[in-house]
C-alpha cells in the first residue's frame, strides 16, 4: 500500500523518526563524552520526552494506517462509494461553507473568552498591560490562523481529488482523511442520515476522543451518491446498532 494512498502511514513514519531522534539524544552524551553537568543530563531528559512523544505518535498513527489498509483492501466494508464530478463539486462547496461557519463561531467564542480573561488578569494585577495584550492577541491570532489554514487545507484537498469513501462499522475513510470511532478511547456519539436542508443527502457522524482536559468532538459528513439513499439509511441503522451498547456503558 503506497504512502500516497495512506497518509497516516507517512505520519507514523515521521513520528517514528522523531522517536528515534529522542533515543539517540538519550545515548548521545555517553557516546560523545559530554559531561552530565555540561548539558548531558539536559540532553538526556529532552531526549526522553521526545522519544516518548515520538513513540506515542507512531503507535497512534500506525493504528490509523492499519485501519486505512483494511478499508482500501475492502475488508468488512459496508460501502465503497465514488462520486460524479458534479456531486463532489457540490459537496466540496457546501462542506467548505459549513466548515468555515463552524470555525468562525469557534474563533469568536475563543476571542471573547480570551478578552474576558485578559481584562480580568489586568484588573487583578494592574500590571504588565503590554504583556497581557501580547499574550491575549497572540492567542487570538494563533486561533484564527489555525482555523483558516485548516479549513483552506480541507478545501484544497477536496478540490484536488475526486472524492470516494470507504465505510465500515468503526470508521470512514473519506477523500484521504480517516475518521475512526473505535479504539484509543474514541467513541461514536451519533450517526444520522440527513436530507432536506442540503443539496444532497449526507450521513453525519459525530464522534469523540480523549483530550488533555476533556473529550474532543469531531464531525464527518459523508455525501450520499445519487441512487444510494436507501443503502445509506441501512448503513446508519447498522452502525448505530453496533455502537449503541458502547454508548450505554459510558
Amino acid at each position: 500500500m503506497s504512502l500516497k494512498n495512506n497518509p497516516p502511514r507517512r505520519s507514523a513514519l515521521i513520528w517514528a523518526s522523531v522517536g528515534l531522534v529522542g533515543v539517540l539524544a538519550i545515548f548521545a552524551p555517553g557516546v560523545l563524552g559530554i559531561d552530565g553537568f555540561d548539558g548531558g543530563f539536559a540532553m538526556q531528559v529532552m531526549g526522553l520526552f521526545v522519544g516518548i512523544a515520538g513513540l506515542t505518535g507512531a503507535i497512534i498513527y500506525n493504528k490509523l494506517a492499519r485501519a486505512v489498509d483494511g478499508m482500501l483492501k475492502e475488508k468488512n466494508l459496508l460501502a465503497h462509494w465514488t462520486y460524479t464530478p458534479e456531486e463532489w463539486r457540490r459537496y466540496t462547496e457546501k462542506e467548505y461553507a459549513e466548515d468555515s461557519k463552524a470555525r468562525k463561531g469557534l474563533f469568536i467564542m475563543i476571542t471573547v473568552i480570551s478578552l474576558i480573561i485578559g481584562l480580568g488578569w489586568w484588573i487583578f494585577t494592574r500590571e504588565y498591560p503590554l504583556l497581557i495584550l501580547s499574550v491575549i492577541f497572540g492567542i487570538i491570532a494563533l486561533t484564527g490562523l489555525t482555523a483558516y489554514l485548516t479549513a483552506a487545507s480541507n478545501y484544497r484537498r477536496n478540490r484536488k481529488f475526486l472524492g470516494e469513501v470507504y465505510i465500515t462499522l468503526d470508521g470512514v475513510y473519506l477523500n484521504r482523511q480517516i475518521h475512526i470511532w473505535k479504539g484509543i478511547g474514541t467513541s461514536l456519539e451519533k450517526a444520522v442520515y440527513e436530507e432536506g436542508t442540503r443539496i444532497q443527502p449526507v450521513i453525519r457522524f459525530e464522534y469523540s476522543a480523549p483530550g488533555r482536559h476533556s473529550r474532543n468532538y469531531y464531525t464527518a459528513r459523508v455525501p450520499v451518491p445519487h441512487g444510494k439513499e436507501e443503502s445509506a439509511r441501512k448503513i446508519v441503522t447498522q452502525i448505530v446498532a453496533a455502537h449503541s451498547s458502547d454508548r450505554k456503558r459510558r
